[in-house]
């Protein structure tokens, strides 16, 4: 009996041993990959000093437990978890921005760009950008000074507790009526954008369909799945961008440090290779969720139907940034050079609020057509699937009554690019309002009371 339990007993241990190794390897990998290209993005490309991104991008868990040298065009991070540690390298690429080496050799890396260049910044002045607008008939001015002061308000010393707002922006009936700025911030610093970034993504894939070179209803581009009986070869660019393709996993990177999204964001050198090999939980069109997976992906089908490296690489700047007037934006790719569908786009306060105008403006820029007639009404359209849960579009957030309603109050025409630590880009149409704010805000909504802001924006144009 004695010697059963005791072979029990050592089961148990060994069975936890091998466990935490895991787990630790694991954590590792992703923390390092997180810290390095933080700090390659912010440091190399955006001229922060390395303390500074330290002290205000990056958790103190995070720091506690890795170590960072910045070289000219490289970072390495090491991240130590007990007897665990793991180097990741984040390489800056001109045109392609940074991206983690996922341990492929830095030389087959920097192999993978652009042959002439084409920097994926150019900072300039916003000289044409329209000066705010103080007396426009209809607005409560004192209100929404109060409204857009309550952003930048703090309660708390505790950096990981404050909002943390670093560009807050509106423009009402075609008057920008505030723009803001946190300490250290301007009208020309690259802001990152997180999940917004799948928002941009979808417009890229409306530019295709609008040059007539891609038809979302077509079983979606991506490499093998055409070969598969799983279900994958009839998920379809439309079920990628309303995110009902029904892949089976939970994005719950907040409760699960190695859950898909992480690993795959943080240590995969191909993004969308990794994300392609996701099984499916249900049939394509029938049910939805919330998963990066899709719009990593959905850069795949943009490479894949443009069919040259060289014009995907030009492609956001040529069709859509340079349009725009977006002179300080940039996308960043993966190691094999697949720009990042779901995260890692930066772009100034001004330059969100282009893109915000944009989709107000169906999609038409100063007379020019960018996205096809419709691409915005299909955007902002749900899914049937969606509202059962959350209203979703191509990528974009919704108002349209559901279970979790996005802006409850508002009117239903509402939407939003959203983006982790508190990225929004708001339109509401029906009142020609786009809003705009950026920040860093470590807790979420705890944090940062986007209902808040967007209410008393609304009263102040809404109480005359």
């Amino acid at each position: 009996m004695l010697k059963n339990i005791l072979v029990a007993a050592a089961v148990i241990v060994l069975g936890v041993a091998v466990y935490a190794y895991s787990f630790a390897r694991d954590v590792s990998a992703i923390v390092s990959g997180y810290v390095a290209q933080s700090l390659c993005t912010n440091v190399l490309m955006l001229g922060r000093e390395q303390a500074e991104v330290e002290a205000l991008d990056l958790s103190q868990v995070q720091l506690n437990v890795t170590t960072s040298v910045v070289h000219d065009d490289s970072v390495v991070t090491i991240a130590r978890l007990g007897p665990v540690s793991h180097t990741t390298v984040a390489l800056h690429r001109p045109g392609l921005g940074c991206a983690n080496t996922g341990g492929l050799p830095m030389e087959t890396v920097r192999g993978i760009g652009l042959e002439r260049e084409a920097p994926e910044r150019v900072t300039r002045s916003d000289s044409n950008w329209p000066a705010v607008t103080t007396n426009l008939t209809g607005v409560d001015y004192p209100a929404l000074q109060v409204a857009v002061d309550g952003a930048f308000i703090e309660t708390s010393d505790d950096i990981y507790t404050r909002q943390n707002t670093r560009a807050l922006l509106v423009s009402y009936k075609g008057h920008i009526l505030a723009e803001r700025y946190g300490q250290g911030f301007d009208a020309q610093s690259p802001l990152r954008g997180m999940s917004m970034t799948k928002s941009v993504t979808s417009a890229l894939v409306g530019i295709l369909v609008g040059q007539g070179k891609l038809d979302i209803n077509a079983a979606a581009p991506i490499r093998d799945w055409s070969e598969l009986q799983d279900g994958r070869s009839r998920v379809s660019t439309h079920h990628l961008l309303k995110m009902t393709a029904g892949f089976d996993y939970n994005e719950a990177y907040e409760t699960d440090p190695r859950n898909l999204l992480n690993t795959m964001l943080m240590t995969q050198p191909d993004m969308p290779a990794y994300a392609a090999n996701t099984a499916l939980i249900s049939e394509p069109g029938d049910s939805w969720d919330y998963q990066t997976t899709h719009s990593v992906l959905l850069q795949e089908v943009i490479r894949n139907t443009l069919g040259d490296d060289q014009a995907y690489f030009r492609f956001p700047q040529e069709q859509l940034f340079a349009k725009l007037g977006m002179h300080n934006s940039f996308f960043q790719a993966d190691a094999m050079g697949t720009f990042i569908g779901g995260a890692f786009m930066f772009a100034t306060g001004r330059d969100w609020m282009r893109l915000g105008l944009l989709f107000l403006n169906d999609g038409v820029h100063e007379g020019e057509r960018i996205l096809p007639q419709g691409w915005v009404e299909y955007s902002t359209t749900p899914s049937a699937a969606s509202l059962l849960k959350r209203a979703y579009g191509a990528q974009i957030w919704l108002n349209s009554p559901s279970p979790q309603q996005l802006f409850p109050g508002m009117p239903e025409d509402a939407y939003a690019f959203q983006g982790h630590y508190g990225q929004y880009v708001i339109v509401i149409p029906s009142l020609e309002l786009v809003v705009v704010r950026l920040g860093m805000t470590f807790n979420g909504e705890k944090g940062f009371d986007k209902q808040a802001l967007l209410r008393d924006v609304v009263a102040a144009l809404t109480a005359i």
